[in-house]
């Protein structure tokens, strides 16, 4: 499946060159790419994190758009690396479960085993797959390469499964599944299992009643919506939700629907 886009998200940040570096190997070998980047804020190691922002992000990148996701804490240990498609992307990503939550969205129809080392870098780091590796083959692969030059037909990659709440009566128990930059608690909660009236529980603190934005209350006060990407989210105008009350990925989350809504 030819490309022309090239979709990044990594844990390295943009302090150190990792970057950089992995987007010079790309334009050096597929000079006519459109790179766009995901983001590279990732917090280290959290593959989770990556699985849900990828899943959220990638309804609104181009057709045909590749997939280069880097969040690899077993980098060098054997782990493998995978091209996988769906109907309309692709992935390359190590195989440790990154891409398990694009199925929330759109299902995988293939994966392979990527083993073609004559697309890799001559020299090759055990540290630094993501140049050395993924970048080269994802430029191949943008440029057309044909899927059975990839490697073999792989099936038992690793996945884990999405965390759905569970509802009982008008009681719905979830987890936090994200906590962005500023602070913003992201839970597993879909818009469609709330209505705008409800109580919600987490970290012992309660609120009432969805608001629309975040502008919604005074300065400094705690609220609840439904953020951009659908999913239920606690916030504190012009502060941060999980600094204040010490919300962390995991915690638990319960919302009492009122059943006059």
């Amino acid at each position: 499946m030819r490309t022309k886009f090239i979709a990044l998200l990594s844990d390295f940040g943009t302090h150190d060159p990792f970057v950089g570096a992995m987007k010079g190997v790309l334009l050096s070998k597929a000079p006519d790419l459109a790179i766009i980047d995901i983001t590279h804020q990732i917090p280290p190691q959290d593959i989770q994190t990556a699985a849900f922002y990828l899943m959220t992000a990638m309804p609104y990148m181009p057709k045909h758009t590749l997939f280069m996701t880097v969040v690899d804490p077993t980098v060098g240990t054997g782990r493998g690396i995978i091209w996988a498609r769906t109907e309309n992307y692709q992935f390359i990503s190590p195989d440790n479960g990154l891409i398990s939550w694009v199925e929330q969205k759109e299902k995988i129809k293939e994966a392979r085993f990527i083993n073609n080392s004559s697309l890799f870098m001559e020299n090759i780091s055990s540290t630094f797959h993501g140049r050395d590796i993924m970048a080269p083959v994802a430029a191949a692969i943008a440029k057309g390469l044909p899927e059975n030059k990839i490697g073999p037909v792989l099936s038992g990659y690793r996945r884990f499964p999405f965390p759905l709440p569970v509802k009982t009566g008008n009681r719905i128990t979830g987890q936090v599944i994200a906590i962005d930059h500023f602070g913003n608690v992201i839970t597993n909660i879909k818009r469609d299992y709330l209505s705008a009236r409800a109580v919600f529980n987490i970290a012992d603190h309660m609120l009432r009643d969805l608001k629309l934005t975040y502008a919604s209350v005074p300065e400094g006060e705690a609220l609840a919506l439904i953020g951009s990407f659908g999913f239920l989210e606690f916030s504190v105008r012009n502060g941060n939700f999980a600094r204040a009350f010490d919300v962390k990925k995991g915690s638990a989350v319960e919302a009492i629907v009122s059943l006059d809504a």
